[in-house]
């Protein structure tokens, strides 16, 4: 079923997904990124995941969540990492409506991001802006 966009209300969570952030994953988003460089273990022998793997698995939630289609700008983004994560990780990613209004022909969403650790430490916090072309979408009035 498609998202009707007009219908979301600010504050409402708009995705909810639970993740282990392990060597695949981890794998899959350096290779997006072309990132070659290796991070050396801690002294327990487990490697810390890059911070930006979590922004972008929570992202990944809100993409399919909201059904974003093609066309759509991703014009900002802010992230605050506030403790380093392990490769095999199990984080809880949450997303929440912070904005949604029509402008000039174009729907303009801002999502704030919590993700959380297995222990519901906040470990990383941030907000995207996106803009989705209104021709694009069907069910908005407003």
């Amino acid at each position: 079923m498609a998202v009707d966009y007009s219908k979301l209300t600010t504050g409402q969570i708009v995705s909810h997904h639970t993740y282990q952030l392990d060597e695949d994953m981890v794998g899959e988003y350096l290779g997006a990124v072309k990132d070659v460089s290796d991070l050396p273990p801690r002294g327990d022998g487990r490697r810390l995941a890059p911070p930006m793997s979590m922004a972008a698995l929570s992202l990944r939630g809100v993409v399919q969540d909201l059904q974003i289609p093609g066309g759509t700008l991703h014009v900002g983004q802010e992230f605050e990492f506030t403790k380093a994560v392990t490769v095999g990780s199990t984080l809880e990613c949450e997303a929440t409506l912070a904005q949604n209004s029509v402008r000039g022909g174009m729907r303009i969403m801002v999502v704030t991001s919590t993700v959380r650790d297995a222990d519901g430490v906040e470990v990383m916090s941030g907000k995207s802006t996106i803009m989705l072309p209104e021709n694009l979408l069907s069910g908005d009035d407003d």
